[in-house]
């Protein structure tokens, strides 16, 4: 009798052991997977970005590669708690090739610097889904077309350096809503017309 309650006793044991282990699956399944998915995101339009790069003559984008996580990469910056890109700082250094659009995917993006290079083509309009940008400079490269309005989605935005480019059209009205921007260069571009007079409610605006 004493035998067959030790039995039941353990049996029942290791079933609630088993429903634990369970649950603690579920778990890790439920918290980690989003992680991973997010993480390939970023991974999959910096890569995108490396594809439209024509020029390297640093071979910059050798360090690209698999055998890291893109966190490491030169020029890249991730957040410490969801390793997400906040920061891509690759100015001077010597990179040529078109801005891509799958940038609008860097989701948690706080700055870009792309200073001092050969990045032509237009701004991607997708530039306006970086609610989290901060800072973009763009300052000194050949880059063409207009200033995309919905620039102005990017409310969190404090610094936009982008002269001695070759912008052309009018500068966007709309640009007057980033309440919080202090730093606006635009010369040394082909734009034309004047200064919005919305620009009057840029309160925090200090050097233009």
């Amino acid at each position: 009798m004493e035998l067959l309650k030790n039995h039941m006793v353990v049996s029942i044991s290791l079933f609630l052991v088993t429903i634990l282990l369970s649950c603690f699956n579920l778990l890790g399944s439920a918290t980690a997977s989003p992680v991973i998915r997010r993480n390939d995101t970023d991974q999959q339009a910096l890569l995108e970005f490396k594809a439209k790069i024509t020029g390297d003559q640093l071979k910059v984008m050798d360090s690209w590669n698999s055998s890291i996580l893109f966190c490491h990469w030169y020029g890249v910056t991730c957040g410490r708690k969801h390793q997400r890109v906040t920061k891509l700082e690759l100015q001077l250094l010597k990179l040529s090739g078109s801005l891509w659009p799958y940038i609008g995917n860097l989701s948690f993006l706080r700055e870009l610097n792309l200073v001092g290079n050969n990045f032509y083509n237009h701004i991607p309009q997708e530039i306006g889904r970086l609610r989290r940008l901060e800072i973009l400079q763009l300052t000194n490269n050949s880059i063409s077309g207009e200033i995309p309005s919905n620039l102005s989605a990017c409310s969190k935005l404090t610094v936009v350096r982008i002269r001695g480019n070759e912008l052309t059209g009018e500068i966007p009205a709309s640009l007057s809503f980033l309440s919080n921007l202090k730093v606006l260069y635009l010369f040394n571009n082909s734009l034309t017309g004047s200064i919005p007079p919305a620009f009057g409610n840029l309160s925090s605006l200090e050097e233009y």
